[in-house]
């Protein structure tokens, strides 16, 4: 199936993106000073990026428009070396007599099998990728943050981790970054709610997850 194409950041799609995850002000426009404080630029240059009509491309350098989307560098090369140890760990896991597995994978749950899912979240456009470990108070705690759209089952934390990185790939044209007055929990694994339908089940199975 061919992958759709990628959001076209007009200003409307810009001040939508900009209110959701940097709040608006009481009169409902986009707090421009939180979003000034984060890129580093004057307030003047954020209602620069936002003026002009709803269909017109929006007036954003598509750096600063990075800066606002994406986690920092650091944080991002940490996400991909978790994923990488995570695939490190699959093929340790399927080695005889599970020579490689480290005691603290046992310890610390795991290597029991993991749930994947995928949140609309409550009160904004936005949906999550989560990990939980299935239990009824961690599938508790995921449905009073939203609405669970999609789950699956895996064999482990670390395939998990692999398939939390596999989604995040597949959607990160329309993935965005709320501010941590936004969301508190796991703000660098969302995306706007008009990106693709994700089948986890499906996408676990191409990714020899399952």
């Amino acid at each position: 199936m061919m992958a759709p194409a990628a959001p076209r950041w007009t200003r409307k799609r810009l001040e939508a993106m900009l209110g959701t995850c940097y709040g608006r002000t009481p009169t409902g426009h986009v707090d421009t000073a939180a979003v000034a404080n984060t890129a580093g630029v004057s307030v003047r240059t954020v209602q620069r990026w936002m003026a002009g009509s709803n269909r017109q491309n929006a007036a954003i350098p598509h750096t600063r428009l990075l800066q606002l989307c994406r986690p920092p560098a650091d944080t991002q090369e940490r996400s991909q070396q978790a994923a990488d140890y995570a695939s490190e760990a699959i093929t340790k896991i399927s080695l005889p007599k599970g020579r490689a597995i480290l005691p603290a994978w046992r310890e610390q749950g795991w290597l029991e099998p993991h749930v994947v899912g995928v949140l609309a979240l409550r009160g904004l456009p936005l949906r999550q990728v989560v990990i939980s470990n299935g239990t009824a108070r961690s599938t508790a705690d995921l449905r009073r943050r939203g609405e669970l759209l999609d789950v699956t089952t895996v064999p482990t934390r670390f395939h998990a981790t692999v398939l939390v990185h596999e989604v995040l790939s597949r959607v990160e044209p329309w993935c965005v970054l709320p501010s941590r007055e936004i969301l508190a929990v796991g703000r660098t694994q969302v995306w706007a709610k008009d990106g693709p339908v994700v089948d986890l089940s499906q996408l676990a199975v191409a990714a020899a997850l399952r």
